[in-house]
């Protein structure tokens, strides 16, 4: 996935995130790129993680994401400063980020720079909010979708994008307290439809 510094403009405007979000065709990522077996990913946690799937989506849609764009006020990419995408060292993330670029500068004439890193630089840019869109990727430490949903909380020690939401916070806490699965998933799906919405984050695999 990439995180958006959202305490850095132009990405503090969640319309320009969703933008951008909505134009990753993910599907030919996987298709012609990573070419693994992967999933495109149009929400957060994993599909049937102990058996929770989100509802959210945030879908491949290139006419909107120029309609989103447009409302942002960058209308065709007008008027939005160059934005770097920033990726640690690796031929495959190198592969992504620049179809991702084509992606962005094609579908929506937004100019990206790509900036590839050592990891220890990389962390240290990523840690000191240094970047505009940054590459990352997480692995559950046990089988919960609290085990990706928790990184999102305000000023949580996985959350490098600066995104804050108080409803989020608060769905994220009470979900600690519901011993009852089907009542505490629905917390969930509450919760990542939050974080689909405001985008601080975009899904790739």
């Amino acid at each position: 996935y990439y995180h958006f510094n959202v305490t850095r403009s132009p990405l503090d405007n969640v319309t320009l995130r969703r933008a951008l979000a909505m134009a990753v065709d993910r599907e030919s990522i996987v298709k012609y790129v990573t070419k693994a077996g992967e999933e495109p990913a149009y929400h957060f946690t994993p599909p049937e993680t102990a058996g929770y799937s989100a509802t959210a989506r945030l879908p491949f849609n290139l006419a909107r994401a120029r309609e989103l764009l447009a409302e942002a006020g960058y209308p065709e990419g007008r008027g939005l400063r160059k934005i770097q995408l920033l990726f640690n060292t690796s031929d495959a993330h190198a592969r992504i980020a620049q179809v991702i670029q084509q992606m962005w500068e094609k579908g929506l004439g937004v100019e990206i720079e790509l900036v590839n890193m050592e990891w220890k630089v990389y962390l240290d840019h990523t840690q000191e909010k240094k970047y505009d869109i940054a590459r990352a990727g997480w692995i559950s430490d046990y089988e919960d979708p609290n085990s990706f949903l928790d990184m999102w909380v305000t000023d949580g020690g996985n959350n490098r994008s600066g995104w804050s939401n108080a409803e989020y916070d608060a769905l994220i806490a009470k979900a600690r307290g519901v011993l009852d699965t089907a009542a505490r998933y629905n917390i969930f799906q509450k919760a990542e439809e939050i974080l689909l919405r405001e985008a601080p984050i975009l899904p790739i695999y």
